[in-house]
């Protein structure tokens, strides 16, 4: 009885009960054992439970066993409804904890697949990790501000990266802002340099923001902060195919719209 919810003292009363048919509350705590100022509480318990009934006899009151086919049939009744009740809370529940969950899992995804670095030293590794891990192709809106503008060795780790790879069979291309007057020449031999190693290279007055996109897959966009308190620069590295997809067309409209970079040389 005690795994159908019936409590210790309740079975212990009850098997009194069935043993002598009727018994008073001190008969009951003397089989039973159970304290007579517990009796009471619990025989009230087991009348609502139809375990048992209650009689009066003159003055004393007595209680009798109900038949035990009828209290069991009674007792699984109770279980029923009450795992009803519990079923109904179950779902109750999950409908207000279910979205929570989901949100909770949507927005892990998200910055799971979401890097955001603000210090230079750990941009240009992530950078060179990611040229790295380039199998087919990289492509680039090039513009600035340079994480290397004041470390011309990061420059050059870097280039020597990009070229080692496109030596390895991995395709560039990048379209390059054209900057000031006075910073041209230096742009030029530059993007020669890159060029001369494989590189495709082109240039475009106006670039919408900083992109490199790897294997179709990886895109690092760098950000420049307008407040000083910021650091100068913000990177986000993004796993997304579908969104390097996107990033893709936007790069082929604009390498559409470049010129072939050797235009430069006509303002140097």
């Amino acid at each position: 009885m005690i795994e159908l919810g019936v409590s210790e003292k309740e079975a212990r009363i009850y098997h009194a009960l069935l043993q002598k048919r009727e018994l008073t509350a001190m008969e009951i705590q003397e089989i039973a054992h159970v304290p007579r100022t517990k009796v009471y509480e619990i025989t009230q318990k087991m009348i609502s439970n139809s375990m048992c009934i209650e009689k009066h006899v003159g003055t004393k009151r007595k209680y009798q066993a109900v038949e035990p086919k009828k209290f069991l049939q009674n007792l699984l009744k109770i279980q029923e409804r009450a795992m009803n009740d519990k079923r109904r809370i179950v779902q109750e529940l999950e409908k207000t904890i279910a979205p929570i969950y989901e949100h909770s899992r949507r927005t892990a995804e998200l910055t799971e697949n979401i890097e955001i670095i603000k210090n230079f030293r750990s941009i240009h590794e992530r950078f060179l990790y990611f040229v790295r891990k380039t199998k087919k192709n990289l492509i680039g809106l090039v513009k600035p501000p340079f994480v290397h503008q004041n470390d011309n060795d990061w420059l050059s780790e870097q280039d020597d990266t990009l070229f080692a790879r496109m030596k390895q069979g991995v395709t560039a291309r990048m379209v390059y802002e054209i900057p000031e007057v006075d910073k041209i020449p230096g742009i030029y031999i530059y993007i020669k340099q890159c060029v001369k190693a494989g590189e495709q290279a082109r240039v475009i007055e106006k670039l919408p923001m900083k992109v490199y996109i790897f294997d179709e897959r990886y895109i690092l966009m760098l950000l420049a902060n307008s407040r000083t308190d910021l650091s100068p620069l913000t990177m986000f590295v993004v796993d997304h195919p579908p969104l390097a997809s996107l990033g893709i067309a936007l790069f082929d409209a604009l390498w559409k719209e470049a010129k072939d970079y050797r235009i430069l040389q006509t303002h140097i």
